[in-house]
């Protein structure tokens, strides 16, 4: 063990509490630990509650204001692009120990009954999502950060149109892996300053993308996407917001280390903006993180030694707090995960989900009626 490395650790405790809170001292604290952290002990220490006033003063200091005004000031000063390359890039063998294995899907998963496996719970997800955007052969489908190509593949699975199947994201790595593996139309492209043609797409959808937007741009994408749409198309976000427009003490950490660059907003945002931009909401469901953030933890866990090969002791370990991190913002209500589809306001027919499809029931003999009344 560096001694220096364990010194430097317990030295930079005090003025990072002072200026960033306890919460976020607290993530590298353990996350700078020279050897391998113990799995169980630091899912208790950072997803359980602690002493009440501990928690008091980890979820109010820094004060608001200040928490606001660090969040501004820090997406002026990272480069937003080059976060998403440090995280995303870092390994593609490396997500795949703990991503589900038949799509490597690195969003929220549908755990529908408790003994469902990662794999069964993301397929769940796919088929929600297949189901809200109704894909047909022959349309033209766009994803905004198309990750490793997981809901295209499900996509394609679907149609069997592979030619009509496109994603823009901003990862080489990502690029790589769908080259190699689909062949499908994957760009590396910004889909926050890309140029769209109008009327262009069919559906456009994005599955973890919207998280990446900053505030500033989410009108003026909004806009561009509105036009781009077809008026008979539709748009599906699947994203996590802020429930608060003041960013949670918690989330200082990740917005500083794990996500470089990224500025969330509030969810009341996001609808503000889709209805400023000509759309309509035509769905939104709320959706629980969770598990599937808890199975992560656990396949990373069992998976720690070819880890540590992956990418060293470093990064292992600020996943590992990382995720225990995540999953107590989501259990906290601090952020949650929300699904909505979208169109055009002007759209000639309205979407109707499945939902509202009326039950298929046999009509109630009279006497069954008079039973039901009161006497």
């Amino acid at each position: 063990m560096n001694p220096l490395l364990q010194l430097k650790r317990f030295l930079l405790l005090i003025p990072e509490t002072i200026l960033f809170g306890i919460s976020y001292a607290q993530f590298f604290f353990w996350s700078r630990s020279p050897v391998p952290l113990d799995a169980s002990e630091i899912w208790q220490r950072l997803t359980q509650p602690g002493h009440p006033w501990l928690e008091g003063l980890q979820r109010h200091y820094p004060p608001a204001p200040v928490r606001r005004l660090y969040a501004k000031l820090y997406v002026r000063f990272k480069d937003r692009i080059a976060g998403i390359a440090q995280h995303y890039d870092l390994s593609n063998q490396f997500y795949q120990l703990f991503l589900d294995r038949r799509y490597m899907f690195y969003t929220c998963a549908d755990f529908i009954d408790r003994t469902d496996t990662l794999e069964e719970a993301q397929n769940h997800k796919a088929n929600f999502l297949v189901n809200l955007l109704d894909p047909q052969p022959g349309e033209r489908i766009l994803e905004l950060g198309c990750g490793w190509g997981a809901m295209l593949k499900k996509l394609y699975e679907t149609t069997g149109d592979r030619e009509n199947l496109y994603g823009y994201t901003l990862s080489i790595e990502q690029k790589h892996f769908i080259d190699d593996h689909y062949g499908f139309h994957a760009e590396f492209k910004d889909f926050i300053t890309t140029d769209y043609a109008p009327n262009a797409w069919d559906k456009i959808y994005s599955i973890g993308g919207m998280e990446h937007v900053p505030q500033a741009d989410l009108l003026p994408l909004a806009q561009k996407l509105a036009k781009t749409i077809k008026p008979t198309g539709r748009l599906v976000h699947h994203f996590f917001s802020q429930t608060s427009a003041t960013p949670a003490t918690r989330l200082l950490a990740g917005g500083a280390d794990v996500f470089p660059g990224l500025e969330l907003s509030h969810w009341q945002q996001h609808l503000d903006v889709f209805e400023a931009a000509g759309l309509r909401v035509v769905h939104h469901s709320v959706h629980d993180y969770r598990p599937t953030l808890q199975a992560w933890f656990q396949r990373l866990t069992d998976q720690a030694e070819e880890a540590i090969k992956l990418v060293g002791v470093y990064h292992y370990n600020r996943y590992l707090c990382y995720l225990a991190v995540a999953w107590r913002l989501f259990n906290d209500r601090d952020l949650t995960i929300m699904r909505f589809v979208l169109q055009r306001q002007d759209a000639p027919v309205a979407w109707r989900s499945t939902l509202y499809a009326a039950p298929d029931t046999a009509p109630v003999e009279d006497s069954k009626i008079h039973l039901l009344m009161p006497l």
